[in-house]
């Protein structure tokens, strides 16, 4: 396990790395697209080293746990975030259909390619991260009592 994660460390650290050279391309390229291009890709560098830090954190760290008042905003969040990515992805759509310039609708493939990503995280968040960090009062009472060999006494 140590190995995963000094190697998750690594990963974040060239992720890091590569996403400042990328900064350094795009801004001695003159060319609009291209620039947006390179800066794009840099930004999804930082956060590929985001991601390998937090796995790194998931697997340095014994449990962590959410409240349900905590849950519920986070669960609001992400759907209303569902809804705003599903808008996005049929704005994305219309334009790649109505624009005729080829530069245009690459760049435009680009970012619905990244709409329908987003979408699919954030429906995944939802049903496979969020829900089942969640660590209910009820899941707290069961512990103690209903699950407890002596149901709250001494044990003695």
């Amino acid at each position: 396990m140590e190995g995963l994660i000094e190697r998750l460390k690594q990963l974040a650290e060239a992720e890091r790395r590569y996403a400042e050279e990328l900064k350094k391309i795009a801004a001695s390229i003159k060319h609009p697209a291209l620039a947006a291009i390179f800066e794009a890709i840099s930004r999804d560098s930082e956060k590929h080293s985001t991601l390998y830090e937090a796995m790194a954190e998931l697997l340095t760290r014994q449990a962590l746990l959410i409240s349900e008042e905590k849950l519920e905003e986070i669960a609001k969040a992400v759907e209303k975030h569902i809804e705003t990515e599903s808008k996005m992805l049929e704005e994305s759509r219309k334009l790649i259909e109505q624009v005729e310039d080829p530069r245009v609708k690459l760049l435009m493939a680009v970012i619905y390619e990244e709409e329908v990503e987003h979408h699919r995280v954030l429906a995944d968040l939802r049903d496979k991260l969020v829900k089942p960090m969640t660590y209910t009062e009820q899941d707290f009472w069961d512990a103690v009592w209903r699950d407890s060999p002596w149901h709250g006494a001494s044990g003695g």
